[in-house]
Parts: C-alpha cells; sequence; structure tokens
C-alpha cells in the first residue's frame, strides 16, 4: 500500500507542476495554425472551444455535462467525499483538491500553507485525542520534506502522505482510509 500511496503523490506533484502548456503563435495572420477566437451570436457552436466538442462533432452545450467532464488526469472526483470519516480531521488552512477511490482505499488530497512539520505535529495530537494509536508501520517523516504516519483504531486504518514543493511554498497532503 506505501508504494501505491507514494506512486499517487509522485503523480499527483507531477500532475501539479507539468500542466502549464505553452504555445508559440506566430504573428502570420496567413498562417493556418494561428485561429481567431471568432464569436457569432447567431451560431450558438462559435465560440465554443475544442474541448466542448464532443466526439460526434457536436458542441457539448449542457454545463452541468461539460462540469462533470472537468475531471483530472488522474481521474480525481471534485470535493470531500461524502464517506470522509468524522474523526479524522481535515488540516487547518487547507483546501480540498479532490478524491479517488480504489481498492487500498479513499484517498482525499489537500493543499495547505502550513509547514511540513506544523501539520504532523497536528495530526499527531488530534488523532491522538480521537483514539488513533500509531500503526506496526509506524512513520516515515523527513523534516520539512514530508513523509507518512499510519494510524490505526480497531479495524479502521488512516495514512497520512504529506510533501512540500518548495517552488510553490505549500505542502500537499493525501489522507487515506479504509
Amino acid at each position: 500500500m506505501k508504494e501505491f500511496i507514494l506512486l499517487f503523490l509522485f503523480a499527483f506533484v507531477i500532475s501539479l507542476n507539468g500542466c502549464d502548456e505553452k504555445k508559440e503563435v506566430s504573428g502570420d495572420k496567413n498562417d493556418p495554425s494561428v485561429r481567431e477566437n471568432k464569436t457569432d451570436p447567431k451560431d450558438p457552436s462559435s465560440g465554443t472551444k475544442q474541448e466542448d466538442i464532443n466526439k460526434t462533432g457536436e458542441a457539448n452545450t449542457d454545463p452541468s455535462k461539460q462540469e462533470s467532464d472537468k475531471s483530472n488526469e488522474l481521474g480525481m472526483t471534485p470535493g470531500m467525499p461524502a464517506s470522509f470519516p468524522s474523526d479524522v480531521p481535515q488540516p487547518k488552512n487547507s483546501k480540498v483538491i479532490g478524491s479517488l477511490t480504489s481498492t487500498e482505499g479513499t484517498m482525499v488530497t489537500f493543499e495547505s500553507n502550513d509547514k511540513v512539520q506544523e501539520i504532523i505535529n497536528y495530526y499527531k495530537e488530534e488523532m491522538t485525542k480521537n483514539g488513533y494509536a500509531v500503526s506496526e508501520d509506524g512513520e516515515l517523516i523527513t523534516p520539512d520534506k514530508g513523509g507518512l504516519i499510519n494510524w490505526k483504531k480497531g479495524a479502521k486504518e488512516v495514512q497520512l502522505v504529506i510533501g512540500y514543493d518548495k517552488d510553490k511554498n505549500i505542502s500537499s497532503l493525501v489522507i487515506t482510509y479504509k
């Protein structure tokens, strides 16, 4: 399970850093690779982005369909899942990026402006208060860079994987629960 979580975290961090696509455009108006974005109020499909056109070549004008199609390349569902355990705290000063459910459990990804050690201290205190104990797999932490901690409470298992992006000055957390 550790390998799966670490692979997921690695893929998540790579996706955050590699999402900026840069395109060079020549200034030549006769260049066929340069297209203007013209809109025609009489034509509902004019101004439609290429990604809004479905496989049949028709424009997808249903906003709810467009929103549901906006899953990232990792297949994460936006927002907090309804199944998130009430006895597992959400990180302070954070926002939910999304969740992914697999055979290994449900993974919820957060970003926080707090430093790694602050987050670790917070979770150690709160998880202990809520009856969790560090499991046999224990913890593997590199100060100020990240790590993982596994907790157990009866049959419940919770894992925190945390990493720090020094370029963005943001900590990324993945909480996995079964």
